[in-house]
């Protein structure tokens, strides 16, 4: 029915969703969003809702693409089904997850005729896209069939197999049509376009993904900080409560929550006696990569040591073939690359609890911490005979700034409190590929799996442990990774800055030769 005689300018407003329809459904744009006439249809950039009541996804996409075949299309001949179909525009280009362009849904169904009793015949034509990082892509002519092919069925959530593995097609889901990797859980949004339908333009795309963006960005904003989502309980704190330098820390931190909410999820590590370690690795990264030192140490350094576990991904498939079995997260290899974090700064556990472990850190004795400093003063290629002097020099360094260094054969400052505490804020797209929600000792915890999920909700965070991969690829560079630290003893935490300065003078005589910063 052609309603549009009905509506002052001769078109129809749109609503969101069908008439009868009571699924959830998309959010409007800030500019309203209509159903075209006869003659603009062409001009929509996205095929598959439909007006009309009492008709699943499946058939309202496939009375959709009922066209002549072109030269460049996909189709299924299909029997005995009239032609027709409206065009919407879709109104959700939610984000999408990082990741390479080979998680494109799946291909290798067989491609049939459907039989009907009247004989007539139309063809389904079109093609699918999904929406990968650099925007929407094509999928192949033998993954569109066999997503077709089960759309002519009238099938609205399917399953599909390729060479790279096994997706679910969902065309009824909440956000719209989706397909999910089987094995990651990644969803990706698909959608589908007329034969010959030209796709987005270049400058189209930007604006609708800045749109998008935009409206997320708007939604993390109005979540708030972190720690203070879903009316987590903010109790702890009183363990601080008499500690004005802690509380003052704490409240710097949460305004930086706030700061950063929209397009950053948050981790905190406390640490104590790894502190020279990370302090001399910021410091090396700022004289040969210009990391900005001064703000925050850096846990890892040495690039080698990620050539084989680069993700969380990786990182959790290494944990179930080799560090399960064994010492778990406490493995030195595991270690090389991960370090344990907490989701909220009033967090209650388990094991962990930040404002409890702020004074003193959270630490584990049985690190080899004079190994690891000299294996990172052999990879900054410090010259054997050079190698004491420096470690002495290293240690004079701290302890005139009151860091504890007794793990390397130096002073533990008497009556000082040892804890320090990185805030680490990672893109959100970025968080699966750098983190995954743990139980105690790395475990994965397929409650809170994929841990973006649950940092991107209204949730409370206050309860749950997560490992990230700290890649200093990531971490030295502040599009992907920012961080802050706070100090629980007042005396250092004034005076880091000045500390990190001293430090970097002493690996800019070190490093300052060409060659050994080549090396």
């Amino acid at each position: 029915l052609d309603s549009s005689q009905f509506s002052p300018g001769g078109r129809t407003p749109t609503v969101q969703g069908s008439l009868n329809d009571s699924r959830p459904t998309l959010p409007l744009p800030e500019k309203e969003v209509e159903w075209a006439p006869k003659e603009e249809k062409d001009e929509l950039d996205w095929v598959g809702g439909s007006p009309h009541a009492n008709t699943s996804p499946a058939m309202s996409i496939m009375s959709t693409l009922m066209r002549q075949p072109s030269a460049n299309s996909v189709g299924s001949k299909i029997k005995g089904q009239p032609a027709g179909g409206s065009g919407r525009k879709n109104t959700n280009n939610s984000s999408s997850k990082r990741g390479a362009q080979d998680e494109a849904s799946g291909a290798g169904a067989r491609w049939e005729d459907m039989p009907a009793a009247n004989g007539s015949e139309r063809a389904i034509t079109g093609r699918v896209q999904v929406l990968l990082e650099t925007g929407w892509q094509d999928c192949p002519p033998d993954e569109v069939r066999q997503i077709l092919d089960q759309i002519a069925g009238n099938q609205s959530k399917f399953t599909i197999i390729s060479s790279r593995g096994m997706y679910v097609i969902d065309l009824d889901g909440p956000d719209g049509p989706v397909q999910k990797n089987a094995s990651t859980q990644k969803s990706r949004p698909i959608r589908f376009l007329e034969s010959g339908e030209a796709s987005l333009t270049t400058a189209e795309k930007a604006d609708a993904s800045q749109g998008v963006e935009n409206q997320e960005i708007a939604k993390q904003r109005r979540f708030g900080g972190q720690s203070r989502r879903g009316q987590a309980p903010q109790h702890q704190l009183e363990v601080i409560s008499r500690d004005s330098h802690a509380m003052k820390c704490f409240e710097t931190l949460f305004q930086t929550e706030e700061k950063y909410a929209g397009e950053w999820a948050v981790f905190y590590h406390s640490y104590s006696l790894a502190a020279l370690i990370y302090e001399v690795h910021a410091a090396v990264a700022n004289v040969l990569f210009g990391f900005n030192s001064l703000r925050s140490p850096l846990p890892r350094l040495l690039l080698s040591e990620f050539a084989v576990t680069p993700d969380a991904d990786s990182l959790i498939r290494r944990f179930q073939a080799e560090f399960a079995h064994k010492a778990k997260d406490h493995s030195l290899e595991y270690r090389r690359v991960a370090i344990s974090v907490m989701c909220s700064l009033v967090s209650l556990g388990p094991e962990c609890s930040i404002p409890i472990v702020f004074r003193f850190g959270y630490s584990e004795k049985d690190v080899p911490f004079q190994r690891v400093l000299d294996d990172l003063l052999d990879a900054c290629q410090v010259p054997k005979q050079k190698v004491k002097k420096v470690a002495k020099d290293l240690l004079t360094l701290c302890e005139n700034y009151d860091l504890d260094v007794s793990q390397f054969g130096g002073k533990k400052p008497a009556g000082r409190n040892n804890g320090h505490l990185l805030q680490i804020f990672i893109k959100r797209d970025l968080v699966d590929e750098l983190a995954y929600a743990s139980e105690p000792y790395g475990e994965t915890d397929p409650r809170r799996t994929p841990i973006s999920s649950w940092l991107n909700g209204d949730n409370a965070t206050h309860f749950g442990q997560a490992r990230v991969v700290a890649n200093p690829r990531y971490f030295m560079n502040d599009q992907y990774v920012q961080m802050h630290v706070a100090s629980s003893d007042p005396a250092f935490h004034a005076k880091r800055v000045r500390f990190q300065e001293e430090l970097i003078a002493l690996f800019r005589q070190i490093l300052g030769g060409p060659e050994i910063r080549e090396r």
